[in-house]
């Protein structure tokens, strides 16, 4: 059999519509970011690769995409082209279900759904499932570029050119300001992953928190006192949410004036970590 006539044969069963685009990994996903790359398939014969990566991804729930790179591919889970760039050393090509922008395609109820995430590119994210707290102490300031207080804060965003930030200089000490999630989510196990950035001499702590509505919240993820000028991962918060449950990412002010809480790509996977 032809390798060509082969190759369209394997991927036909993996979907009718065939995404194919040229990126550059490390942008894409982070390398970090490991968990959404189910596993590598490596052969000297593509017949044996196609074949193999084609099983691969059927055996696994979470598998959405397919990345042929030469002679091995990457089978990669609930991700979705938010940030493509060509390389010129190294192009591979990738076949995927084709969904929406922000979607994926989920392989037990065969049906595209939804995958949210705030990069804050815009002021009105349709994407974004976080909004302010209009109950707490002050406001998450979107911001590009560096922050107005020498020695805190980043200079620049994650990804992009905007981010999130709290000017702990304007807040008192304990005081909180929170994003607060605005969706119904489905009862299932979600993902929750973000990069932060704590720089100065009074960071305070920042934490992920679920509620129900009636309860304070259960504390998921917290970090405090850190003082690093660089972006950090979070590369996967587990997450048991239903439709009476919210997300709260909460930054909460020391007893100095001197420290910026950030936070960037904050993402949102509809599966377990």
């Amino acid at each position: 059999m032809r390798l060509g006539i082969l190759f369209m044969w394997l991927f036909s069963a993996f979907s009718r519509t065939k995404q194919c685009e040229n990126f550059r990994y490390t942008k894409d996903v982070p390398p970090a970011s490991s968990f959404q790359v189910i596993s590598n398939v490596s052969a000297a014969s593509l017949e044996y690769l196609y074949a193999m990566c084609t099983a691969d991804c059927f055996s696994h729930i979470e598998c959405n995409a397919i990345d042929v790179c030469g002679t091995f591919c990457r089978l990669i889970r609930g991700w979705d082209s938010i940030y493509t760039e060509g390389n010129t050393s190294e192009q591979c090509q990738r076949y995927q279900v084709e969904c929406g922008q922000g979607e994926f395609y989920d392989r037990v109820s065969k049906t595209c759904v939804s995958h949210d995430y705030c990069d804050f590119e815009s002021d009105s994210e349709p994407s974004c499932f976080l909004a302010e707290d209009n109950t707490d102490d002050g406001d998450w300031i979107r911001n590009q570029g560096a922050t107005p207080t020498s020695s805190t804060g980043p200079s620049i965003a994650k990804f992009g050119s905007y981010y999130k930030y709290v000017d702990t200089a304007t807040l008192n000490t304990d005081n909180e300001v929170t994003l607060v999630s605005t969706k119904t989510f489905t009862a299932r196990p979600h993902c929750l992953t973000l990069y932060y950035h704590m720089f100065g001499a009074h960071t305070g702590n920042l934490s992920v928190l679920v509620t129900n509505g009636t309860s304070p919240g259960e504390t998921k993820w917290t970090v405090s006192g850190e003082n690093q000028d660089i972006w950090k991962q979070v590369v996967g918060i587990d997450l048991d949410l239903d439709p009476q449950t919210q997300i709260l990412i909460t930054a909460r002010k020391d007893n100095g004036t001197m420290g910026d809480i950030a936070v960037d790509f904050i993402e949102l996977w509809p599966y377990r970590c």
